[in-house]
């Protein structure tokens, strides 16, 4: 295998935070077994001068500069700039504790033989085990939805990935796996509320992203099916989803690919609506015949 199918790249947008990027890199290099296999990877804004310049020199450290951007946009922008088979979405406000993280994930993920999963770890926050807050994933995921981070203003993406991954019964929570992460609002150690802390409240609070989260649950039901597609066993059939699978299977002849999809991302409800719509149409089109 070539390197770059043995690499982690740790994806990490930043801004007006030295000292946590100090902590981070620090961290990371010290705690892998194999810190020759990470690439830290960092998008900083063009009006943030805080950036570490001796960080920057360190020969596992990229740095990218550009125009402030939404952060799901950051983070498309540094995937494609990594080379590694396993990504991590990382803050720059979390500190790596397990000695040989990077030997434990990328075993867990030999034990997975599609790769497609989300694997976290302890970050001894709030909602440590339940919400995959910052996670890795392996390349294939990705090249199988064609987005790292689904593009939006604060767009939940942990939410969103641990819900994907949950349904498909593709979340493994590795206790022993500890990163933890110093949020002001999550760690119980707490961390100051700074400027940047602040902007990121401020503009969520007025893009309201959870509004936008709900009205996109088509497209999370799209990516696990896109997801599913590629898994070698067929993920459990989501009960929300029952009547759809069914009237698609029943129907599957008669139907093209693109209806499929149409029919499976409806649900029960919402079908059952969707054949009533029909039904009524149907009928007041005979009696227009008569």
């Amino acid at each position: 295998m070539n390197a770059e199918s043995k690499m982690i790249s740790i994806l990490c947008p930043t801004r007006g935070r030295p000292e946590n990027v100090k902590r981070l890199v620090e961290s990371i290099i010290s705690t892998a077994h194999s810190p020759e296999l990470c690439e830290i990877l960092f998008y900083v804004d063009n009006d943030d001068y805080t950036f570490p310049p001796e960080i920057e020199k360190l020969k596992p450290v990229k740095v990218y500069r550009g125009p402030g951007m939404w952060i799901s946009n950051l983070h498309n922008f540094l995937y494609i700039k990594s080379r590694g088979e396993i990504l991590f979405s990382a803050g720059d406000d979390m500190i790596f504790r397990t000695i040989g993280w990077d030997s434990i994930v990328r075993e867990k993920f030999e034990e997975i033989p599609d790769k497609i999963g989300l694997i976290f770890g302890d970050d001894l926050g709030t909602h440590s085990g339940v919400i995959a807050t910052h996670g890795f994933f392996h390349r294939r995921w990705v090249e199988s939805l064609g987005t790292w981070v689904q593009p939006g203003r604060g767009s939940l993406w942990d939410l969103w990935s641990t819900e994907t991954a949950l349904k498909l019964k593709r979340l493994f929570f590795v206790r022993s796996l500890i990163i933890e992460h110093k949020h002001y609002r999550q760690s119980s150690f707490g961390a100051q509320f700074d400027t940047t802390y602040q902007r990121i409240r401020t503009s969520n609070s007025s893009f309201r992203p959870e509004i936008s989260y709900r009205k996109l649950r088509r497209e999370r039901r799209i990516d696990r099916l896109i997801l599913g597609s590629v898994m070698t066993n067929p993920p459990p059939l989501e009960l929300n989803y029952w009547l759809s699978e069914k009237t698609v299977n029943a129907l599957k002849s008669r139907l093209n690919t693109e209806k499929q999809m149409y029919i499976r991302t409806l649900g029960n409800l919402d079908l059952v609506l969707l054949l009533f719509k029909v039904m009524i149409n149907q009928l007041t089109f005979w009696n227009r015949q008569k």
